[in-house]
């Protein structure tokens, strides 16, 4: 199966959910999250604003005020930067219709600040960790940096558990280090 079909059919799965169940589970994931050691002892956390059919992290950022928290942008070099944010109310929705951060002087952070990486995808494959994004390689691209960067930093992909099926990997797809669904850890 080609990768539009399997966006699509993920993204069938996801609207299957009724809005409930996916506050539910991003309940179920911040709290799976919160108890995760790296989390606990990471300063600096990368991470999203929640797209309709994502797992919603943004409780986090208000229960752990003492993180450094940063949000992407997409920049008009079509490429992802991600920037310190202290408040969700510092983001705003932005042209592709993403909640994201003003670019504000000193509140760009380099990849390699990155502690731990929570990436939103629109499915995962539970064995080799790769993600299938949106189509434009934005994450990727950014991965590969943070990882050249600080080969320490940890990525965990968060998503709901009818997102999982298998993948072929590409030789561009980052593999996450770790997936989390509201049913825990896939190890």
């Amino acid at each position: 199966m080609d990768k539009s079909a399997r966006r699509r059919e993920c993204f069938d799965r996801i609207k299957a959910l009724a809005s409930e169940e996916k506050a539910a589970a991003s309940a179920r994931i911040r709290e799976w999250l919160a108890d995760f050691p790296l989390f606990r002892e990471a300063n600096t956390v990368f991470t999203y604003a929640a797209l309709p059919g994502e797992p919603d992290p943004g409780a986090l950022l208000r229960d752990f005020p003492e993180k450094t928290w940063a949000f992407p942008r997409v920049g008009k070099d079509d490429r992802l930067a991600f920037y310190e944010v202290r408040s969700e109310e510092r983001l705003h929705r932005g042209a592709l219709g993403i909640s994201e951060p003003t670019p504000l002087p000193g509140r760009l952070l380099a990849p390699g600040a990155a502690d731990l990486v929570l990436v939103p995808g629109v499915g995962f494959d539970p064995v080799s960790r790769i993600r299938l994004g949106r189509g434009k390689g934005h994450y990727d691209r950014y991965l590969s940096l943070v990882r050249e960067q600080n080969p320490t930093a940890t990525f965990v992909g968060v998503l709901f558990s009818v997102q999982l099926f298998p993948l072929r990997p590409e030789a561009h797809d980052i593999p996450m280090h770790r997936l989390l669904s509201e049913k825990g850890w896939i190890e």
